[in-house]
């Protein structure tokens, strides 16, 4: 994901420090069975590090082992709050005088008030977050009570040796349209869009997974929530969001409402040249999702997180 929001964690070293070495033990004796050359002895220094990143001289290396020790203890963190019922103050919000002449037909949460949900990135993982949002929108159209995978649970769960290791020590994710595919109930089908498609693929199946979004250095300003024209400044990466509503103006320009999760940027209006400039793809759930499979652990709640507060 091109942005990471990171929040000072408060860590009771006693306990969660424990925690997270075994957890990270485990971690480095599946990769030994992987690779029973080099794992031990990168196993023996990455614990060294991860343990006490202070005693790096180098303050770049310090800083990435800081953080990917902070990126572990989340994981293994027995008091992580995943989901609330409501939205925590500071966080960005949808509201009427923000985004003005939307109709309540052509934005989903407005027309599903009851499946508005929100969530925020602490780490590289947007990857996951797109396809969750979208997974339970699609449920919103056939269910009142409308769940959410819970990705700290997937992450545990379902994360190879090899995944743990890019998400904790690299913060790198994965392909967004693969893991919405692996999250979905057997036989569904998606449909790839292009922009001209969007709106009647939207009134047909309901918000679409943005994939492949090239975000520069303008839209890294956490304060802009609306983009129009070409995007400006130096290509900085790839993001992936939620496409959940669109209007029209008088003058008949066509506008797109994005749902992100940068806790300042939680949504995002654009426009075609925009949204045409960015290169990102458009995936929309065809097939009717009538529940979460499973093999998968979720949550419910307007809010929700991959890892702690």
């Amino acid at each position: 994901s091109a942005e990471v929001h990171r929040e000072k964690t408060i860590i009771r070293p006693d306990t969660q420090m424990y925690r997270g070495l075994v957890a990270f033990l485990f971690v480095l004796l599946s990769l030994v069975l992987y690779n029973t050359y080099t794992a031990p002895v990168r196993a023996e220094l990455e614990f060294s590090r991860l343990r006490d990143p202070s005693l790096l001289s180098n303050s770049e290396q310090r800083r990435r082992y800081e953080a990917s020790r902070e990126r572990l203890l989340r994981l293994v963190s027995t008091e992580a709050e995943t989901h609330r019922d409501s939205v925590p103050p500071g966080l960005h919000v949808w509201n009427e005088t923000e985004f003005p002449g939307y109709k309540k037909e052509d934005v989903f949460f407005l027309k599903h008030p009851a499946a508005l949900s929100q969530r925020y990135q602490l780490s590289g993982l947007c990857y996951m977050h797109g396809p969750a949002m979208v997974q339970h929108y699609a449920l919103a159209h056939n269910n009142h009570s409308v769940p959410m995978l819970d990705l700290l649970k997937f992450i545990k769960e379902h994360f190879t040796a090899e995944q743990l290791e890019r998400h904790i020590f690299d913060n790198q994710g994965g392909d967004s349209s693969t893991f919405l595919k692996s999250i979905l109930q057997a036989k569904t089908t998606l449909v790839t869009s292009g922009i001209p498609s969007l709106v009647p693929f939207f009134r047909d199946f309901g918000p679409a997974l943005v994939a492949k979004f090239k975000v520069h250095e303008d839209f890294m300003k956490a304060s802009v929530h609306h983009h129009y024209g070409k995007p400006s400044g130096k290509f900085i990466g790839y993001h992936a969001m939620t496409f959940v509503g669109h209007r029209l103006s008088d003058n008949g320009t066509s506008y797109f409402l994005l749902q992100n999760w940068w806790e300042k940027k939680q949504f995002v209006e654009v426009d075609a040249d925009y949204l045409k400039a960015s290169g990102a793809y458009f995936t929309f759930i065809e097939t009717p999702q009538t529940g979460i499979p499973d093999t998968f652990s979720y949550t419910y709640g307007k809010y929700h997180e991959l890892e702690a507060v």
